[in-house]
């Protein structure tokens, strides 16, 4: 099915307290995803994504290459900075009593409508095929993943996002900024460093919300 089809119609601030620390189910997820990502990515090659895998399985024949040129997923600082393949903006949404509440400012419908006037500001754009694309087209993820699977893996909640080129960045950053109205917004670069992507290199509009991944 393809998701686009059946989306209903419908001043950036630091966050007002620190994230969470990590709970024992952070640290297993985390050991976890990047235990299982190293070895997918020794047994099966960078750019694997076998037939059949979902567009956020991760396996070890799905989505190998998220950690290509950051075996373990984090920079090593000996090492240059790695290349910027692509971006993803994530439009948060309903969360849990404990991280956002699921109330009109952060409810389904609203962030839907909002990531389709993106699409029509941006588009057409085909679905997403996997994780780690190429970078050279923009591409939207399935939007009805529950919160810690597939395409909402790493979060608490549901998320609508896209992939960015890096020559898109700033007309499509710019545009969420500017038009998210009560919603918050996760940017954040794709380099195979899966940790430094989503929690020191990434940025917010809005209120930073709790993810899954800690550094080890």
């Amino acid at each position: 099915t393809n998701h686009h089809s059946i989306l209903h119609p419908g001043c950036q601030g630091r966050p007002t307290t620190p994230p969470p620390r990590p709970t024992q189910t952070m640290m297993n997820f985390t050991k976890s995803m990047l235990a299982l990502l190293a070895t997918a990515a020794t047994l099966h090659g960078a750019r694997a994504h076998g037939a059949g895998c979902g567009v956020c399985d991760v396996s070890a024949v799905c989505n190998t290459n998220i950690m290509e040129g950051c075996p373990q997923g984090v920079w090593n600082s000996s090492n240059p900075l790695p290349e910027i393949i692509s971006w993803h903006i994530h439009i948060m949404f309903n969360g849990d009593a404990n991280n956002a509440p699921n109330d009109p400012a952060h409810g389904e419908a609203g962030a839907l409508e909002l990531a389709a006037s993106f699409r029509q500001e941006f588009g057409p754009m085909d679905n997403c095929t996997m994780l780690m694309d190429d970078g050279k087209a923009m591409c939207e993820f399935p939007y009805d993943d529950e919160p810690g699977v597939a395409c909402a893996g790493p979060f608490y909640t549901k998320t609508a996002a896209f992939s960015i080129p890096t020559d898109d960045f700033e007309a499509t950053v710019g545009y969420m900024m500017q038009h998210r109205g009560t919603y918050d917004i996760l940017v954040h670069p794709n380099t195979g460093c899966l940790l430094n992507d989503h929690l020191e290199w990434s940025l917010w509009a809005g209120t930073q919300w709790p993810i899954r991944f800690f550094f080890p």
